[in-house]
């Protein structure tokens, strides 16, 4: 019988071995029905690794009760990307929402209401395109009471270079920090500033500038409460946001002087009137209440805050009895108010011979009526008026005393420093 050589067996096995190899790896890409099996990607290797399955994330989980109406709602997968997503009210509203570029991540873009029902329903698919599903039922929370910002300046208006920024809430704010943070202040160009609280429900904005510098004439201001969402504290809740945008106009500044009882009007630097005046006579006198009401023009920064073609002027209006020696009770022309206790510009023609010679009014700044025409023609709110020479001061809360105060008081007012 012929012998053969290991190396011929060698080659029988060989080949053996190569055929049942390739045998193995035809068996490997094929499960039995001709279809490629899900959840698994060739290695190369003759066998496959399975492909995690995607995952949905929602926030607010289910079952969150209280929820901010202000908070978005978004829905994450991890492992794959989102297919599709629905968040609907209780009534099978749907709420609009958008998809990341890399529909990775789904993010509410409306509102949802205070004191409903909503449930979140979401899909996401891997890389394989198995789906995951993803669900979320919460409420959002029931307020004990609403408040609404009221923004004191007007749309599309045109102030002076001394009119603050003014929100009133309707409501007094407990949680002013959280307030203040739905509050926010654009301007072009832009301007470093800072809210002050007058009160619990008026707070104020102004600019950083040095003292006797006023807004930039030209500023464009935008001012948004957001405030829909906003828990303010002890059951207060925000009702509805509210914007505005303005314009500074030209700077107009006029100065008074108790010493020459002129007053000199100042446009963008410029001198451009220059109008005597009867300031207030001076001294105190009681009011009914035993309160002590002065008589003197205040000195300080003042703010215009309105303008009055005709203004009533009583003395009963600050207390002081009919039977009083001081008492009036009149109409005047042209009147530019200055404070929120009563101090305005305004004609007085009964005693236009002590114009610029004695002071004889009980507080106002008393002008010709031609001269008091031209303030109520040329002045708007938030131009300055800068009285200097009395005892008598203008505070924060005097008007829009707002000028009175150092920047680092004024800062000390913000709830958020």
């Amino acid at each position: 019988m012929p012998r053969h050589s290991w190396r011929g067996r060698a080659r029988i096995v060989t080949a053996l071995m190569a055929t049942g190899l390739a045998a193995t790896m035809l068996a490997g890409c094929n499960n039995g029905d001709g279809k490629a099996s899900a959840g698994s990607k060739d290695d190369g290797l003759g066998g496959g690794k399975p492909v995690p399955a995607a995952t949905v994330a929602i926030t607010p989980t289910t079952g969150t009760s209280k929820v901010s109406p202000g908070e978005p709602v978004v829905v994450k997968a991890t492992g794959g990307t989102l297919a599709t997503v629905s968040l609907t009210n209780a009534a099978g509203k749907q709420v609009s929402g958008t998809l990341s570029a890399d529909k990775k991540t789904w993010t509410s873009s409306e509102k949802l209401g205070y004191d409903k029902k909503y449930a979140v329903a979401a899909t996401a698919t891997n890389a394989d395109g198995r789906k995951t599903s993803g669900k979320s039922s919460f409420s959002t929370v029931k307020p004990g009471n609403f408040t609404l910002p009221y923004l004191r300046n007007g749309n599309g208006k045109t102030y002076g270079v001394g009119e603050p920024v003014m929100v009133h809430f309707d409501e007094k704010i407990p949680d002013k920090a959280a307030a203040e943070k739905a509050l926010k202040v654009t301007t072009s160009p832009s301007i470093e500033g800072s809210w002050s609280w007058i009160n619990d429900q008026d707070v104020h904005w102004r600019p950083k500038t040095d003292a006797g510098k006023y807004w930039p004439a030209g500023t464009k201001v935008t001012v948004a409460a957001d405030v829909y969402g906003v828990n303010m504290g002890k059951g207060l809740w925000g009702q509805e946001d509210r914007k505005v945008s303005f314009t500074i106009g030209d700077q107009i500044i006029a100065k008074a002087s108790n010493k020459s009882l002129h007053m000199k009007i100042y446009k963008n630097g410029s001198v451009v009137k220059d109008m005597p005046f009867s300031g207030g006579k001076g001294g105190y006198i009681q009011d009914k209440y035993g309160n002590n009401v002065s008589l003197w023009t205040p000195s300080g920064t003042m703010v215009v805050m309105d303008l009055e073609r005709k203004v009533h002027m009583t003395s009963s209006s600050w207390g002081i009895a009919k039977n009083n020696p001081q008492a009036y009770d009149l109409w005047v022309d042209y009147g530019t108010r200055l404070t929120g206790d009563g101090i305005y510009l305004h004609a007085a023609p009964w005693n236009e011979g002590l114009h610029g010679v004695q002071n004889d009014s009980h507080g106002c700044i008393n002008l010709s009526t031609a001269d008091a025409e031209w303030a109520y023609e040329h002045l708007k709110p938030g131009d300055i008026v800068i009285m200097s020479g009395t005892p008598d001061k203008v505070t924060l809360t005097r008007g829009y005393g707002d000028w009175n105060v150092s920047w680092d008081q004024w800062v000390k007012g913000s709830a958020l420093h």
